[in-house]
């Protein structure tokens, strides 16, 4: 079994890999990296930790910046100061790219046009938030990366909370399992905001919101029943608002 240390130096290994890769292999050095991830029992609690409460939807509208001047306009990426918050915002931009629900190369031409070329956009973008990535991730274990005494199992991250709460490090699930809570997450943020910006009364809202809250925390908590119950009653919930939802079947999908 691979030790902290090992598991942390494979994470940074996959952010070099990427940033020295070909632009055609950029996706699956993505793959790479979140599989890196998601297989180690640190690296998985630590990102657990940081995207628990993260708002994603509120930050893409934050930190993905467009502005116009006349007919042109030009968009940008900017990272949260916080680097629990930029954690959490890379690690969701990622997991995006990797299921295509942002198209990477789309993603390249708006925020990173450089000189027109998806090469040096695709090096522009590595440069700013895959080396963010790497230093922060460094930061954290750095006392196990050199070796130091390790005094508490407690590390702070700079977003108001620790990364475990007190206990020990629970051991990662399999990859798959792991992928697939990342993908609810970032499909549960969305169904949310399609129920706060729909036309329906603020209490039917808010028991569309708090069901799906249950149902995120029941498929983290590997509750298979009660995630299955809940989404029986969301399903009944949306035909009786004119079967708004647009992504149920994709959270029926992910939670099988």
């Amino acid at each position: 079994m691979k030790s902290t240390k090992d598991e942390v130096l494979d994470f940074l290994g996959k952010c070099e890999q990427l940033k020295k890769s070909k632009f055609i292999m950029a996706t699956t050095r993505i793959k790479d990296l979140l599989k890196s991830i998601v297989n180690s029992a640190a690296l998985y609690e630590l990102f657990h930790a940081v995207t628990e409460r993260f708002d994603y939807l509120s930050a893409k509208r934050k930190y993905l910046i467009t502005s116009h001047d006349g007919f042109l306009s030009r968009s940008r990426l900017v990272l949260p100061d916080s680097p629990g918050e930029r954690l959490a915002f890379i690690f969701c931009l990622l997991v995006e790219f990797d299921h295509d629900s942002i198209n990477f190369n789309e993603f390249l031409r708006h925020f990173y046009p450089e000189d027109g070329s998806y090469y040096s956009s695709f090096h522009s973008f590595c440069d700013k938030v895959i080396t963010a990535l790497e230093e922060i991730i460094y930061d954290i274990f750095k006392d196990e990366l050199e070796d130091a005494p390790q005094e508490s199992t407690e590390q702070p991250v700079q977003d108001g909370q620790s990364m475990t709460g007190g206990s020990a490090p629970q051991p990662a699930p399999d990859s798959a399992a792991a992928e697939k809570l990342s993908a609810v997450s970032i499909i549960i943020a969305r169904e949310k905001n399609i129920i706060s910006c729909s036309d329906m009364s603020e209490a039917d809202k808010q028991d569309g919101i708090s069901m799906l809250s249950e149902l995120e925390s029941a498929i983290r908590e590997g509750r298979a029943q009660s995630a299955d119950a809940i989404l029986r009653g969301y399903e009944y919930y949306s035909a009786c608002h004119n079967n708004f939802s647009q992504l149920l079947n994709l959270l029926g999908t992910a939670i099988q």
